[in-house]
């Protein structure tokens, strides 16, 4: 039986979630999801043999991919249904239901805590942070990815955010100040943005340069802000 609190998650619908993952099967989609999995990527610095934790998993978009690099990992997301298209993908990821701001696992359990677009669906985002820095081990690292506000996206993510037909209804955006200053109550953040083709799909064939050029000339406008804590 669901929870009061999956039954208000957007991405519980199941028309939601059997969508999700067609986005990324657009020349856009496709092109944002490859430049902001390259600076998550950089910051995770993800080792085959480690532990690895990705928290609002969703439809399993990046707990498979670190499968693949030889991570042992669970994924975990408070939606039934999203996960119902995760369990369908071939990963070889140990997939578990339940909410982020209470984590079933000992201190330091893992190597890396991830967690990407789902903070700013969280019930209480310190909460959660704090749970996922506690399960993350010393010397381990705790990467966060948030749609930012402050991208041109953001008034795209904005207005979806305000509609109750859409999945990201309720979403909470950060700018980019307010959430390097979250990350920084758990240590020294190392921050920077992703995606930089515009909602529009103008300058689509140049994504790969746009986006070198973005994260050195335009940290604050990437459409997904990118944190590490280091532990």
């Amino acid at each position: 039986m669901s929870t009061d609190k999956e039954e208000r998650n957007p991405f519980a619908q199941q028309e939601h979630a059997q969508g999700y993952d067609a986005w990324y099967q657009t020349p856009l989609g496709a092109a944002m999801d490859r430049g902001q999995k390259s600076l998550v990527w950089q910051l995770a610095q993800p080792a085959a043999g480690e532990s690895a934790l990705d928290v609002g998993t969703g439809t399993g978009n990046y707990a498979c991919e670190l499968a693949q690099q030889g991570l042992q990992v669970v994924g975990r997301d408070p939606s039934e249904a999203m996960l119902a298209e995760a369990r369908r993908k071939p990963c070889d990821v140990t997939w578990e239901q339940g909410m982020a701001e209470e984590l079933p696992y000992a201190d330091g359990r893992f190597d890396l805590v991830l967690s990407v677009t789902a903070l700013e669906f969280m019930d209480d985002p310190e909460q959660a942070l704090a749970e996922m820095v506690r399960v993350t081990r010393p010397g381990g690292r705790v990467v966060i990815g948030t749609l930012n506000a402050a991208s041109p996206w953001g008034a795209l993510y904005a207005q979806q955010a305000a509609d109750p037909a859409s999945p990201f209804y309720g979403a909470d955006l950060h700018r980019p100040e307010r959430f390097v200053a979250l990350l920084s109550r758990w240590g020294r953040v190392l921050w920077s943005s992703a995606g930089f083709v515009p909602p529009s799909g103008r300058y689509l064939a140049w994504a790969d340069l746009l986006e070198a050029w973005g994260r050195r000339f335009r940290k604050r406008k990437g459409a997904l802000l990118v944190g590490r804590i280091d532990r």
